[in-house]
């Protein structure tokens, strides 16, 4: 007889047990669909109602210069120009992604190189600091990631960041 009452024990323990799992199974089954139903919910919410004024504003934006990628480099002796030049050009849209020092000291005048081949976006930043067409240089380079560099020379005082 206590065989039977271990057995009795046993299998009333082995019950409980699959009894406990079924209801952890089907509570992880039921949080699953919840989040997948309220992320699916959430995305509907999110879509935005697609009208012909969504769509003819689609390529509109507020910063139509951010597309820009510049890098800002001092090439003069003066401390602190790259960052105020890179303030300025990020007030005006653009996206400066470095700043630092140029190779040399002694650039007497600020220039534009070309990276990317695109010079209407070097014409663009030209016309925003003040400078020449006449100042944009082309020296293709893809492994930099930038559109352009900007070369500030010892004309810095003249260009529109410290007028």
């Amino acid at each position: 007889m206590r065989e039977d009452s271990k057995r009795n024990i046993l299998n009333d323990f082995l019950n409980i047990a699959i009894i406990v799992l079924f209801v952890i199974v089907a509570y992880l089954l039921y949080s699953l669909v919840m989040k997948s139903v309220n992320t699916t919910e959430k995305e509907t919410a999110i879509l935005p109602i697609v009208t012909d004024t969504t769509k003819k504003k689609e390529n509109t934006t507020n910063q139509p210069n951010l597309t820009i990628q510049l890098e800002i480099l001092n090439g003069t002796s003066q401390s602190g120009v790259a960052s105020i030049f890179t303030d300025f050009l990020r007030k005006q849209g653009f996206d400066v992604v470095d700043y630092g020092n140029y190779q040399s000291t002694d650039e007497p005048k600020t220039l534009i190189i070309d990276r990317s081949g695109s010079s209407s976006k070097c014409k663009k930043i030209a016309s925003t600091l003040g400078i020449s067409e006449k100042q944009i240089i082309q020296q293709l380079n893809s492994t930099l990631y930038v559109d352009a560099t900007v070369v500030i020379g010892k004309d810095f005082k003249e260009l529109k960041p410290f007028q």
